[in-house]
């Protein structure tokens, strides 16, 4: 069974009632020991250890894992024709959302590209590909002269000059003369920040003004320059190729919050143990991803050139992934070891990834119907397979475009978290998911809400907390809120059962991996229903009507029994996964004790030592 508290959903530890990093005692000595009481730094949190059970022995070429090989065999091409078939052209249902279909290439079909994000992000991908190839090629000729070295590295990085600069030019591009509200909401940012930064009430200074941008662009759609004053209005007609930049300016205030917070833990550790000792972890060396985002930077490093780069950084600006301030300027500091292989490598995934999208919205309209289609015209199996597409077209967008960012930014040298950790299948845990759902947002969730508002000691409404956030910063309306409470309420049965099932007298039993499977099958049904609910009330009134039926009480129960067999592969996957990781904890374990014995022998003994 999954375990069952957030942080385990969103991969942090969380044990302490402040957001700190985990710094190793032996690595700052001068800290006391939590264990006689004492409190870590502002902005850390306790180390906690996990405990490494040794894995099971493997269960894939077994007879019964033969059985689910050929479910797989018969259902997915099943599945694969039968999605293939309700998007064709020859069903009744067609004509409804034909006009929603663009001219394809691939398979002698058309395209659905009803999707208004994705269809977007297609049509600029030269210019922001053409965009982010000059950032990173111009960025390595601007090194390459800077040459910086450790002089400054405690105030302003020389290094984020041609950063801060190309900054200003691509928001200009994207926004036009809209480039002044988001640099004037910026600005406005970082000189509260400096002002109130350690105060005890600075966090609700910070979050009460970015959540009054939020609500401020979404009231007022951007705000129009002919609203203000006449004499502007011929600014509203240079707005950029994005003109809606209040539609990611959500990202931007992520950023402005990390670096507001950041800093706010910086005076407080200052204050706790001294600048000294502060600056003393700072200059250490931060390879780790975790100290990268825990420790604090130099007190100069926290200035407006550097905010001004971290907040506008080109590859990320748009989509993400978040990244903390700290963690980006630890990593332009001493830029992380990212290979040219390892680069052409992620290429080649992002670029294998595109041509399977191309290849999905070629052969199954699921957007196009689910926007504007009948759903009396598709069987229950059908609507089901739709809903399931839905959801892995979502996926597998996001997944592209936080992948193409995260690309430019690997070749720019900032190692940033990977978004989409698991493919969307491969979940049976609906905290996994969200852990492993856009994972960098949900790590700065955990470090600026989870963890300031109680940590585990108030998990259950944290819960609510949380995904109300979350729906608000998507969008503000009712769909997304019902969306998220929804899903809200979906963690405590699972949470529920994580603590019933959880003694080892159960996972002793033979038939608890079978439970657990009847409890997964539950939770993806779960999450299929309550994704529906942004396909509108119609949808799900027609969904929920045919499953009251005899065909949909028939279809739940096949269907049941073909994700117990999916689950018990997922199980086995999870399983191989702890096998390798032991496995290498063994062989790590092995060659540290060869080691230390041949550092032994060649160590002359005592009575040599002195016969000598």
């Amino acid at each position: 069974m999954p375990d069952g508290s957030l942080e385990h959903a969103i991969a942090v530890d969380t044990s302490s009632a402040e957001p700190m990093p985990n710094v190793p005692p032996r690595e700052h000595p001068a800290r006391p020991s939590t264990a006689a009481g004492a409190q870590p730094l502002p902005g850390t949190s306790a180390q906690s250890q996990r405990k490494h059970r040794e894995p099971a022995a493997s269960r894939f070429g077994t007879g019964e894992f033969k059985v689910y090989y050929l479910v797989y065999l018969t259902m997915v091409p099943y599945m694969a024709y039968t999605m293939w078939q309700a998007s064709s052209p020859e069903r009744a249902a067609y004509a409804e959302y034909s006009h929603e279909l663009s001219p394809g290439w691939l398979l002698g079909r058309k395209i659905d590209l009803s999707d208004g994000q994705w269809s977007t992000f297609r049509e600029h991908l030269p210019a922001f590909a053409l965009a982010m190839f000059a950032f990173v090629a111009l960025n390595r000729v601007a090194q390459a002269c800077l040459r910086p070295g450790l002089a400054g590295q405690r105030g302003a990085l020389r290094q984020l000059w041609f950063t801060g600069a190309y900054a200003l030019a691509f928001v200009v591009v994207l926004s036009g003369a809209s480039v002044v509200f988001v640099a004037g909401f910026a600005w406005g940012n970082y000189a509260l920040a400096r002002a109130c930064a350690g105060r005890r009430w600075a966090p609700a200074a910070f979050w009460a003004y970015g959540l009054a941008m939020l609500f401020a662009n979404e009231h007022y759609h951007g705000y129009r320059f002919g609203d203000m004053s006449a004499s502007l209005e011929w600014l509203d007609a240079w707005r950029g190729l994005l003109p809606r930049w209040d539609v990611t300016f959500n990202l931007t205030m992520l950023r402005m919050l990390s670096f507001s917070m950041d800093l706010h833990w910086r005076r407080q550790q200052e204050r706790a143990a001294g600048a000294d000792r502060v600056d003393a972890l700072a200059a250490g060396g931060a390879d780790p991803e975790r100290q990268r985002v825990e420790r604090a930077a130099f007190a100069g490093n926290y200035c407006f050139g550097n905010y001004w780069a971290y907040v506008a950084y080109p590859p990320l600006y748009l989509t993400g992934p978040v990244i903390t301030f700290n963690d980006f300027v630890a990593q332009k500091r001493q830029p992380a070891r990212v290979g040219g292989r390892a680069v052409a490598a992620y290429g080649a995934r992002l670029a294998a990834a595109m041509l399977l999208m191309e290849l999905v919205l070629h052969s199954v309209y699921s957007v196009a119907i689910c926007k504007w289609a009948q759903w009396d015209a598709f069987s229950v199996f059908e609507i089901s397979l739709l809903g399931y597409m839905r959801l892995t077209f979502i996926w597998l967008k996001l997944l592209i475009i936080w992948r193409f960012a995260r690309f430019w930014a690997l070749a720019d040298g900032l190692a940033t978290t990977e978004n989409m950790r698991r493919c969307m299948s491969n979940n049976y845990s609906l905290q996994q998911f969200w852990r492993d759902w856009h994972c960098s947002f949900n790590r700065w969730l955990v470090r600026y809400v989870y963890v300031p508002l109680g940590g585990r000691r108030t998990s259950t409404w944290n819960t609510f907390v949380i995904f109300t956030f979350v729906a608000l910063w998507h969008d503000l309306t009712l769909r997304l809120l019902q969306w998220a409470w929804l899903i809200a309420l979906l963690f405590l049965p699972e949470a529920l059962a994580t603590w019933v099932f959880a003694r080892p007298r159960w996972a002793r039993t033979r038939y608890f991996r079978f439970l657990c499977s009847a409890g997964g099958a539950l939770n993806i049904a779960a999450m299929m229903a309550a994704n529906l609910v942004g396909f509108g009330d119609e949808g799900v009134d027609a969904m929920l009507a045919k499953f009251a039926s005899r065909q949909g009480a028939v279809f739940l129960g096949a269907a049941f029994v073909v994700l117990n067999a999916h689950l018990q592969v997922m199980f086995e996957l999870r399983e191989h996964e702890r096998r390798q990781e032991f496995a290498a904890r063994s062989d790590a374990a092995a060659k540290s004790e060869v080691s230390q014995a041949e550092s032994t022998a060649s160590r002359p003994s005592p009575s040599r030592a002195k016969a000598s």
